[in-house]
C-alpha cells in the first residue's frame, strides 16, 4: 500500500514537472512583463541561466525556450518564477552560438490561455571573463561596517568572499584592482584601525604602508602597469559633505591630488612634475600596452567643495627608463561643459570609456552620471546607448574587449547593480542586462550595493 502511494506520487510529480503546450491560446500583442528584463539582449555563450519572473497576472505559466538547433526547454510554473535548468540551458546556448534563441510565454488567466509576442535574444560567440569582483556594501553610510570584496562566477551563481571586514575590525576596504583582469595580480586598501595596501603579485602577498613624508596621503586609486612592475596611484585629500536638506546626495570632493608610481619590486614611490602639478591629477589608468597613462585633471581652487570640472588627459611612459613624456589633453571640460571621470582604455587601445557628470569626479551619487566612449583614432566621442535616467558609473572592459560592465541604479534609484553589454568590432554597444541570479526575486530583496565591479579571468 505504501509502495503504491509512493509510486503514484512519483508519477504525479513527473506529470507536473513536464510542461505541455496549450492546444489553444489567444494571442496578445506586446511582450510579457518579465523581471529582470532579459529581452532583446545579446548575451555571452558562457553565461549562467538568465532566470526571470513573469509579472503578468495568471494562475499558471508555461515558457518554451528554443533555437534553430538543439532541444527545446519547457518550464512549468504556478507563480511565474522561471528557473531554467542549468544543463539544458548550457546545451541550448552552445548549440545556438551566433544565433537567436526564442522565448514563447503562455499564461493561464481565468481558465483561458494567452500567448504573448515571442521574446528574442542572441547568443554571442564572444565569451565573457569567467568572474567579476565587486565590493558589497549597504546603501547608507551607517552600514559601512558590514562590507566585503566578493567574487562571482558568471558561468554559474557561485559567490565567494575575497576579503570581508569581519576579519579586520569592521574597517573600510576599497579600490580593488587587477592587472589586465588577472586574478593573480591584485591590489586593494584597508582603512581605519588596520590601514595599509594589500598587494598580491602572483605568489607574493604583501601589506604595505604607501604613505611617505613627500606625498599628501597614502595611495588611493590604483592601476597596474601591464608589466606588473609598477602600480600607478593617485594620492588625495578627499572631503565628504552630508547635506541636511532632503533630496540632496552625499558630496565627495577632491581638494588636492597627484599621481605617484609604486615600484612593486623595490617598494619605492616616485613621481614627476608632469603628473604632480598645481592642478588636480586623479584616477590613473594604463593603456593595455603600457605606453600611456590616462587620468583626469582639474584646476585646483582655494575653496573646499568648489565645483570642479575634470578633463581627460594621457601622458607617454617608458617603462624601461621610468621616464615620462608630455601630457596631452584628449577631451577638455571646456569643450564638454561636463566633468570627466573613471576612464578605462579598451584592450586593443582603440577606445576609452568614461563617465561624465556636472561637477567633480565621484559619480556614484550623481544621478546625471552617464557613460561615454571615445574613439582614440579620431578622438570623436559619444554617449553610449546603455544609459538610463539614473546613475551609471564604474565602466570596465572584459579581457577580449567584447563586453563592457558598469554599475547602474536604474532598478530602484537606490542600489547599484552590475550590468553588462556586448561591444562589437564596429564599436556598437548592445542592450545592457543585469548580473543573472539563481533566484528570480533576488533583486527584490537585495539590500547591498555592488560597487566598482571588475572583470577577472578566474578565481582569486
Amino acid at each position: 500500500m505504501i509502495r503504491t502511494i509512493v509510486i503514484s506520487l512519483f508519477i504525479i510529480l513527473i506529470i507536473l514537472s513536464c510542461a505541455e503546450m496549450p492546444q489553444q491560446a489567444e494571442f496578445i500583442s506586446g511582450k510579457p512583463d518579465i523581471d529582470p528584463p532579459y529581452s532583446g539582449i545579446i548575451f555571452p555563450c558562457n553565461i549562467a541561466p538568465l532566470n526571470f519572473k513573469i509579472n503578468n497576472p495568471g494562475s499558471a505559466f508555461i515558457v518554451r525556450i528554443y533555437g534553430n538547433n538543439g532541444d527545446d526547454i519547457l518550464i512549468n510554473s504556478k507563480d511565474g518564477d522561471i528557473e531554467i535548468p542549468f544543463k539544458k540551458w548550457k546545451k541550448l546556448i552552445t548549440d545556438n552560438i551566433n544565433s537567436e534563441i526564442h522565448y514563447d510565454i503562455y499564461i493561464r488567466n481565468k481558465n483561458e490561455w494567452y500567448k504573448y509576442e515571442t521574446i528574442n535574444n542572441t547568443v554571442s560567440k564572444d565569451s565573457i571573463d569567467s568572474y567579476v569582483a565587486y565590493r558589497k556594501i549597504g546603501a547608507g553610510y551607517i552600514f559601512y561596517y558590514d562590507m566585503g570584496i566578493y567574487q562571482r562566477c558568471l558561468e554559474n551563481y557561485k559567490e565567494t568572499p575575497i576579503m570581508i571586514n569581519d576579519l579586520t575590525g569592521k574597517n573600510c576596504m576599497n579600490c580593488h584592482s587587477f592587472n589586465k583582469n588577472d586574478p593573480s595580480q591584485m591590489v586593494f586598501h584597508l582603512r581605519g584601525k588596520v590601514s595599509g595596501t594589500v598587494v598580491v603579485n602572483n605568489d607574493k602577498r604583501e601589506f604595505l604602508n604607501t604613505a611617505t613624508k613627500y606625498t599628501m596621503s597614502a595611495a588611493v586609486y590604483p592601476s597596474w602597469h601591464p608589466s606588473g612592475k609598477y602600480i600607478a596611484f593617485s594620492v588625495n585629500k578627499i572631503y565628504q559633505v552630508f547635506p541636511a536638506k532632503t533630496g540632496q546626495n552625499i558630496v565627495v570632493e577632491d581638494n588636492a591630488s597627484d599621481i605617484i608610481l609604486l615600484d612593486t619590486e623595490t617598494k619605492t614611490v616616485t613621481t614627476s612634475p608632469k603628473i604632480s602639478t598645481t592642478w588636480l591629477e586623479n584616477l590613473p589608468t594604463w593603456s593595455a600596452d603600457g605606453k600611456y597613462l590616462y587620468y583626469i585633471s582639474g584646476e585646483k581652487t582655494d575653496t573646499v567643495f568648489e565645483k570642479i570640472k575634470y578633463s581627460l588627459l594621457r601622458i607617454p611612459f617608458d617603462a624601461t627608463t621610468n621616464e615620462w613624456g608630455n601630457a596631452d589633453t584628449l577631451l577638455s571640460s571646456d569643450e564638454t561643459g561636463k566633468s570627466i571621470t573613471y576612464p578605462r582604455v579598451s584592450p586593443d587601445n582603440k577606445y576609452v570609456i568614461f563617465c561624465m557628470i556636472d561637477n567633480g569626479y565621484f559619480s556614484i551619487h550623481e544621478k546625471e552620471s552617464d557613460i561615454y566612449i571615445m574613439n582614440l583614432e579620431n578622438r570623436t566621442y559619444s554617449k553610449l546607448p546603455v544609459n538610463s535616467d539614473f546613475v551609471e558609473s564604474y565602466p570596465s572592459w572584459s579581457d577580449n574587449g567584447r563586453w563592457i560592465l558598469f554599475v547602474s541604479k536604474r532598478t530602484d534609484n537606490l542600489y547599484s547593480g552590475t550590468w553588462f553589454c556586448h561591444f562589437d568590432t564596429s564599436g556598437n554597444a548592445g542592450k545592457p542586462f543585469i548580473l543573472p541570479q539563481k533566484h528570480t526575486d533576488f533583486y527584490k530583496h537585495n539590500l547591498n550595493n555592488f560597487n566598482r565591479p571588475e572583470f577577472i579571468k578566474g578565481e582569486v
